[in-house]
């Protein structure tokens, strides 16, 4: 099931997930850098604290309330208060105040990827990578599926009209919904947790 995403503003920059022009690099160079670098660990890199739903207060205007969203994976961010938004590369523009290719050899530097000085993956390299990252995005989608599974049945306890004086069979059902409405509980809040940490596969570099 797709994840819901919020209208988008008029003033928006960039949506998440959204592809971000850079320039003065090829676009792969660019492109491998997002997937090899989380939007949520780039965030802490450089002193956010977003909480357990991506949200935290927006470096790039004063507020009180957290209005600062950042998506799981390479899908960016959006401040829901500034506009701004896009990719892990165009943050670090905007939070250090660099160009693009500074930008991405910074992410590079500080992130240990060594991406800009190694030579281009073979074809089988690639491939390999592909299959990583369809793995890593069919993972992402069953667990999506599973997250709004266990909503819906949470909803459907949530909604069970209490029992009836003398309608044991239903107060026993009822009884068991209540039980297992703490486990899908559980379950959910697990979902949420593994969402924020899934695998992010890079490209490898050639070591010849």
């Amino acid at each position: 099931m797709p994840r819901y995403l919020p209208r988008r503003p008029m003033n928006r920059r960039h949506a998440p997930g959204e592809r971000v022009p850079h320039t003065g690099l090829p676009p792969e160079v660019f492109a491998r850098i997002v997937e090899a670098v989380p939007m949520r660990a780039a965030a802490e890199r450089y002193g956010l604290h977003p909480d357990r739903h991506g949200l935290c207060c927006c470096p790039f205007h004063n507020e009180k309330t957290p209005s600062f969203k950042i998506y799981p994976g390479t899908e960016g961010f959006y401040c829901f208060g500034c506009g701004e938004g896009g990719d892990v590369v165009t943050f670090v523009e905007k939070l250090l105040g660099l160009k693009p290719i500074p930008a991405a050899r910074r992410l590079d530097a500080d992130f240990s990827l060594g991406l800009l000085d190694a030579p281009a993956p073979d074809a089988e390299e690639v491939t390999a990578w592909q299959q990583r990252k369809a793995q890593r995005e069919a993972a992402a989608a069953r667990q999506e599926q599973l997250l709004w599974t266990v909503t819906q049945a949470l909803k459907r306890i949530h909604d069970l009209p209490p029992p009836r004086p003398g309608d044991h069979d239903y107060a026993a059902r009822y009884a068991l919904e209540q039980a297992n409405e703490e486990y899908l509980q559980y379950i959910k809040e697990e979902l949420y947790e593994r969402k924020e940490v899934l695998p992010t596969w890079t490209i490898p570099k050639r070591t010849t």
